[in-house]
């Protein structure tokens, strides 16, 4: 449970500049007596009109840090706001926290006894109507501190847009864009407060806020707070303030050995190298074996949030009707799970993430904040709950894998131990690369020390069972795998952003794993978790969805050199989520699916336990059975006619060369062909002025076989229209002397030796092939027999 708040450093009082009585009396009604680091650092460096920045770990109090300036700047101005003027504005990353801030401003103007109004102003509502009601709302209040997120306060101080569109980077279209009227005023602000300005960025919010600078004067003060910096906050500090004053507040290990941590002193971390389909089982035991009243368990998707939530509260508080078959099955299921979890008091669950809609976000947040004395609650979410919400006596944070931005991990610890009150953080890591994860956090100043496995004993009780410890081996060139402490170096250049230069070899940190106990409970609650997505769709279709969303998130990981998706127990992860069977994905493709039992069941029969949806379910699926059995058919059709189109290996054979001896018989009719247009060609040329045309051109043989259908005349003509000079050639007097030679041969001799006219066709074939060789290798061009019509 958690203790009393405690005090911290000086009191109130002493405060320089001082504060005013009201605002004394207001923050003493709270229960603060003293001031914590944080707030005696900023709130002195604030009221002297500094702009500031600030980092320090969360739940140090920074809320209060800029809640108690504000109202003393307003109340030290000498400016009388008007109706519709503001005087200051807070912006938050987050619906939840925008109204958690708010709710802490209105108790302090309300117990100050101050006449200033404050305003809610966020997101969720797309209507039209609603953001209207509000900004008429908002005119009719006239406040003078606006809390809200980005984008709600961009449309009241910039106007709403009316025309244009906005891009996915969060950017405005400039050309066609209109906005509205603002509904404030803003030219008298005196004030701005961004608070998890990193997450303001991180979350895309740049547009929305450069907005808002221009909207408002620059002549303010501005203050930024954050449990951790970065890189683009560093940017935003040197375009929107003012020759800051830094305020860091450093914490201190307890054990005084001097060291800095990002984490409050009071929060014990610990880390729990288990296998992926042992984190259930785990989970129910370290709730059974503490007693606590909150947990609050991170996932890294909405989807997962929602598969484990409807898994869980099936499993811990289940409604009769939600039970195939009853309260008898009601009965021996929760006889069932009292083998491996077994707890006294009840244990109501929630879930919480960015795709719920807002009033059910808000709905689950006050259910869960407000859980009445005696009875435990499970908060299932997502990095949404992770900064800045101060949930009441949370007592322990669980983080069922890593989270994907390394600067998450100490905001989602953060949910507990705030305010100097005592808290647990427990973090589940997977066997193998993901344990350098611990020496990159200890780089981060964020210390862990190692948590029990829990084991269920003889008579019931849960009791810890020796895995395995940390030992120093001698580094060999034979192990692939990375060591921890080379992963760790790797995670510091990373995180300095400097090279670093190559160590030698050194001796490696490793995990030494003896084999893990054997654990019947935990295999039987994997087997339940099955059974249970067999009985109902709903769990069955989130579990796959689940499952691929945090393979995908995996993958995406900042970290990826720790995380690395080849070293992923992938199978081991399917079996902790409870699948029936594992989905296609190419993730998978070379695993060991053998090693995943598939439960034998057809899952078109599993039914929804909701009976409209189920009846939606058989007729799209009677639907979808013709279109399938008509798809099935096709493809047979397409195999058989594809069967009867293949040939035997010697048929083919065959054709082939019957292909080959058709195509030479058509080589041989084409040479043939065009060694009768020669000769034919030879004997009709007796004009002297050609054949020497001829004898300079090796192409006007080609244009004469083109022409080969018009008169010589029209080849003269063709061959006067086209005068372009061309080198001589003398390939085709050969050609010339042949045909003059065959002619003195014809006169003499009817009769000639047939050995004769052999040579001369083997002649003729040689000087053709050199012919077509020749003049393939060059370029078409215009030719210039050397005569024209007048000679």
């Amino acid at each position: 449970m958690a203790e009393a708040v405690p005090t911290f450093g000086k009191p109130w009082a002493t405060l320089q500049p001082p504060l005013s009585p009201a605002i004394l009396d207001a923050v003493a009604s709270l229960g603060f007596e003293n001031m914590t680091p944080v707030q005696e650092g900023t709130i002195p460096a604030f009221l002297q009109n500094s702009d500031v920045v600030v980092e320090a770990a969360t739940g140090s109090g920074k809320t209060l840090a800029f809640i108690i300036p504000v109202l003393e700047m307003l109340m030290r101005s000498t400016v009388q706001l008007a109706h519709n003027e503001i005087g200051a504005v807070i912006i938050s990353p987050t619906r939840e926290l925008a109204k958690q801030i708010f709710s802490v401003l209105e108790e302090i103007i309300k117990l100050s006894g101050l006449e200033y109004k404050a305003h809610l102003v966020v997101g969720g509502s797309t209507s039209a109507t609603n953001t209207a009601d509000e900004v008429s709302l908002l005119k009719e209040a006239g406040p003078d501190i606006l809390v809200g997120t980005p984008g709600r306060l961009e449309d009241i101080l910039c106007g709403r847009l009316k025309r244009g569109k906005r891009t996915k980077s969060g950017t405005i279209t400039a050309s066609g864009s209109v906005r509205g009227k603002p509904s404030v005023v803003a030219a008298r602000l005196e004030v701005l407060v961004l608070d998890e300005a990193d997450r303001l960025l991180d979350l895309g919010f740049e547009a929305s806020l450069t907005a808002i600078f221009s909207a408002i004067p620059k002549q303010r003060r501005t203050g930024l707070f954050s449990a951790t910096m970065s890189e683009g906050l560093g940017q935003l500090v040197r375009a929107g303030l003012r020759n800051p004053v830094r305020v860091q507040v450093s914490v201190q290990d307890q054990n005084g050995a001097g060291g800095e941590r990002r984490i409050p002193s009071t929060l014990s971390v610990q880390y729990l190298v288990c296998p992926p389909d042992r984190k259930l089982a785990q989970i129910l035991r370290y709730i059974q074996r503490n007693d606590a009243q909150k947990y609050i368990i991170y996932f890294s998707t909405c989807a997962a949030v929602e598969y484990f939530f409807r898994l869980l509260r099936r499993m811990l508080r289940p409604a009769p009707e939600s039970v195939p078959g009853g309260k008898q099955a009601l009965k021996a299921e929760r006889l069932r799970l009292k083998q491996v979890f077994n707890v006294a008091y009840p244990i109501s669950v929630h879930s919480l993430h960015g795709q719920m809609v807002q009033k059910k976000r808000q709905a689950t947040f006050d259910a869960f904040s407000e859980l009445p004395t005696g009875e435990a609650g499970i908060l299932l979410c997502t990095d949404v709950a992770s900064r800045g919400l101060d949930i009441p006596d949370v007592d322990c944070v669980i983080q069922w894998d890593p989270p994907t931005d390394p600067k998450s991990f100490a905001h989602r610890c953060g949910r507990t131990a705030r305010a100097g009150r005592s808290g647990r953080a427990l973090v589940f890591i997977n066997p193998g690369s993901e344990e350098a994860y611990i020496d990159f956090l200890l780089l981060r100043k964020i210390p862990m020390t190692a948590g029990p496995y829990l084991a269920q004993g003889e008579d019931g009780r849960i009791v810890e069972a020796d895995i395995g410890e940390m030992s120093d081996e001698d580094d060999s060139e034979d192990e692939a795998p990375m060591s921890v402490d080379e992963n760790a170096d790797k995670a510091k250049e990373e995180t300095e952003e400097t090279e670093k230069p190559k160590q030698p070899k050194k001796k490696k940190r490793k995990f030494v794993m003896s084999k893990y106990p054997a654990d019947p409970q935990s295999d039987e609650l994997i087997e339940m978790v099955r059974d249970i997505a067999a009985s109902d769709r709903e769990i069955y279709d989130r579990g796959k969805v689940a499952f691929v969303s945090f393979v995908q998130s995996y993958i995406k990981h900042e970290a990826m050199y720790i995380f690395r998706i080849k070293e992923l127990p992938i199978i081991e992860i399917g079996k902790g989520f409870g699948l029936l069977h594992l989905p296609s994905m190419p993730e998978l493709r070379g695993r060991p699916k053998s090693k995943f039992v598939r439960y034998e069941i057809d899952t078109d029969t599993i039914p929804f336990m909701d009976s409209k949806r189920e009846e939606r379910r058989l007729a799209q699926l009677k639907a979808n059975k013709g279109v399938k059995q008509s798809q099935r058919a096709s493809i047979e059709d397409k195999k058989k006619q594809k069967q009867k189109n293949v040939q035997a290996w010697s048929n083919a054979k065959e054709e082939k060369e019957l292909v080959q001896q058709r195509k030479l018989k058509r080589i041989k009719a084409r040479d043939a062909k065009a060694l009768a247009e020669e000769e034919r060609l030879l004997k009709e040329i007796n004009d002297p002025k050609l054949l020497e045309a001829l004898a300079k051109d090796p192409l006007l043989a080609k244009r004469l076989l083109n022409h080969r259908d018009k008169s010589l005349q029209d080849m003269r003509n063709i061959a006067s229209s086209k005068p372009k000079l061309v080198q001589p050639k003398q390939r085709l007097e050969d050609i010339i002397s042949e045909a003059h030679l065959r002619k003195e041969q014809e006169n003499s001799s009817d009769s000639s030796d047939s050995d004769g006219e052999w040579e001369a066709m083997a002649r003729k074939e040689e000087i053709r092939k050199k012919m077509a060789a020749k003049t393939k290798s060059k370029k078409k061009f215009k030719f210039d027999p050397g005569f024209s019509d007048e000679e």
